[in-house]
C-alpha cells in the first residue's frame, strides 16, 4: 500500500511513469492500474481488489444457504447427514458435499477424531435383543435407566428410577413387556442390579427374567462398547439434554427425558437405519407377557434343591453354592456330559464340582 501511495505522489511530483516504475520496481502496465485507482477511489483508496468474480455459475442459492444454516441452528448437533434426511426428504437442491462445506465454512461442523472403523454387529430382527443401562448422573435423587432394541435402535425406556434394587427395576422392565412384549435375551453390563462378576449363580434378576423365558447376557468387565448401543445414544443424550438431567427438578428431568426419547425415536434419521427413524424400523414382539409372574416348578422325578438362606445347597452330604439371586428356590441337578451341574427355569448356570463348595 505504501508502494502505491509513494508512485502517485511521485507523479504528482513530476516524476515520469517509466520513473517512478523503475524507482519503486513495478512494471508500467502496474503503475498505471494503480494511477488509475488513485483517480477513481483517491490515493487512501488504492487496496488491492477482490478477485472473486461477480457471478459464480453453479454458486449455490443464497436462500437454499440460509434455509440450510436456520435448521441448523434448531439441530445444532446433527451433522449434514441426518438434516438432509429431514429437511429434504423427497430430494435436496444441493450435494451433501456442498451442504458440508457450507456448515464447514461458517464454523457448525465439529471436527471428530479420525480412528480405525467400528466393529459392528445388531441382530436381524427387533426383540432379538434389548440392551439395558444406567446413564451415569451426579445426582443422588434418581438413576436414569434406559432400554433400547438391538436391531431398531428404538428406545423403549429412558426414565428416572429411584434406585438401583432389583425390584425398581423389574418393575419397569414388568410394565415394558406389557407394552411392548418379551424380548429374546436381554444384553446388560456387571454392575448391580443386573449381575456381579464375583456371583456363583444367576443375580435375582436374571432368575426372574429366565422364569419369563428370556435369555440374559453380560459385556466383558471394563468393556462398554459391548453394549455399544446404548453407550451411544447416553451420548447423545447427554448432548443435548445432559445441563437438564443433572440441574433440573425431578419433574422437569421426567418431562426432557420424555421429550428425548420422542424426539430420538421419531425425529432423528439414524445412518444405520438408512436414515429412517427407529420408530418406524421397531415393531412390537409376538411375545405377550403372562398377566402374572410366573413359579419355578421342576420336573417330576428331577433332582431338585432348595437353595438355603447362605445361597447354598446341600447333595450327597455336602455343601455347594448355587448363587445369592436363587435364595428360597429350587433348583435341579443334572447330569451333564462333564458330570453334575445346576440348572434353574432350564438354564445350565454352574457345574457341581466336589471339592468347591
Amino acid at each position: 500500500m505504501q508502494s502505491r501511495q509513494k508512485l502517485v505522489r511521485l507523479v504528482q511530483d513530476g516524476w515520469s511513469v517509466s520513473r517512478a516504475c523503475r524507482e519503486l520496481g513495478v512494471s508500467r502496465p502496474t503503475g498505471y492500474l494503480w494511477l488509475g485507482r488513485s483517480r477513481e477511489d483517491g490515493i487512501d483508496g488504492m487496496r488491492e481488489h477482490s478477485c472473486r468474480p461477480l457471478r459464480i455459475p453453479g454458486c449455490t442459492d443464497g436462500a437454499i444457504q440460509e434455509e440450510l444454516l436456520a435448521f441448523k441452528q434448531t439441530r445444532p448437533n446433527w451433522g449434514a447427514k441426518k438434516i438432509f434426511a429431514k429437511l429434504w426428504p423427497g430430494g435436496a437442491p444441493i450435494s451433501l458435499r456442498t451442504a458440508d462445506r457450507i456448515l464447514k465454512r461458517h464454523g457448525l461442523v465439529v471436527a471428530r477424531n479420525s480412528g480405525d472403523p467400528a466393529i459392528r454387529f445388531e441382530r436381524e430382527s427387533p426383540n432379538e435383543l434389548w440392551q439395558m443401562d444406567f446413564k451415569a448422573v451426579d445426582r443422588s435423587d434418581y438413576k436414569a435407566f434406559s432400554v433400547l432394541d438391538d436391531c431398531s435402535r428404538f428406545c423403549l425406556h429412558f426414565a428416572p428410577l429411584a434406585d438401583l434394587k432389583t425390584v425398581t427395576t423389574f418393575r419397569a422392565l414388568w410394565d415394558l413387556f406389557g407394552e411392548y412384549g418379551l424380548p429374546e435375551r436381554i444384553l446388560a453390563d456387571n454392575g448391580p442390579p443386573f449381575g456381579c462378576t464375583a456371583a456363583h449363580g444367576p443375580t435375582q434378576l436374571e432368575a426372574m427374567l429366565w422364569l419369563l423365558d428370556i435369555n440374559t447376557s453380560h459385556g466383558r468387565p471394563y468393556h462398554p462398547q459391548t453394549q455399544g448401543k446404548v453407550e451411544r445414544f447416553h451420548r447423545t443424550a447427554q448432548e443435548d439434554i445432559g445441563l437438564l438431567l443433572r440441574l433440573a427438578n425431578q419433574t422437569d428431568v421426567v418431562k426432557a427425558m420424555a421429550d428425548f426419547r420422542h424426539d430420538y425415536n421419531w425425529e432423528r434419521p439414524h445412518e444405520s437405519l438408512g436414515q429412517k427413524v427407529p420408530g418406524v424400523a421397531y415393531s412390537c414382539s409376538t411375545r405377550k407377557r403372562p398377566n402374572r409372574m410366573p413359579v419355578h416348578e421342576i420336573p417330576d422325578g428331577a433332582i431338585s434343591r432348595k437353595v438355603d438362606d447362605e445361597a447354598r445347597i446341600r447333595y450327597k452330604g455336602k455343601q455347594y453354592r448355587a448363587g445369592k439371586g436363587l435364595v428360597g428356590q429350587y433348583v435341579e441337578i443334572r447330569m451333564d456330559k462333564d458330570g453334575p451341574a445346576l440348572y434353574f427355569a432350564s438354564r445350565r448356570f454352574r457345574a457341581l464340582q466336589e471339592g468347591k463348595p
